[in-house]
């Protein structure tokens, strides 16, 4: 069995978040706009819009960097799907082809968690960054 090192463990990692931004910023606008189709008896639609847009871009941002980020380590995402209840994510590790396998219900209850931390930062008029 091949032994991971500090370092690879590192760039793992980054790949987790980096998917995880990656989906937390296409599901914010995703949410957004079923939260337009819900009727509801007073009007918050800018509230939804600046809501769910902040967000989205504040993982957007976090998104890029991790890519940048991965690229300046030599790794790059070459490819990411849902296969039924897991996420595939083939990567390039310093020419290897690595891939990685992640629980959808693991990666939503992940990206609620940065909902949470989002929420809390800004709470706290703070720009929030990882």
């Amino acid at each position: 069995m091949e032994s991971i090192s500090p370092a690879e463990e590192g760039e793992q990692e980054l790949v987790r978040l980096y998917i995880l931004f990656g989906l937390l910023f296409r599901v914010a606008m995703v949410d957004l706009s079923q939260a337009r189709i819900v009727p509801l008896k007073l009007s918050y639609h800018e509230v939804f819009d600046w809501l769910f847009q902040d967000l989205s871009r504040w993982a957007e941002r976090q998104h890029h960097q991790l890519r940048r980020g991965l690229r300046q380590r030599g790794c790059t995402v070459v490819s990411s799907q849902r296969q039924g209840h897991m996420y595939v994510v083939h990567y390039r590790q310093r020419g290897y082809l690595r891939e990685a396998i992640y629980s959808i219900e693991v990666l939503r209850a992940e990206c609620q968690q940065l909902v949470g931390l989002w929420m809390k930062h800004y709470q706290q008029g703070e720009k929030t960054s990882l």
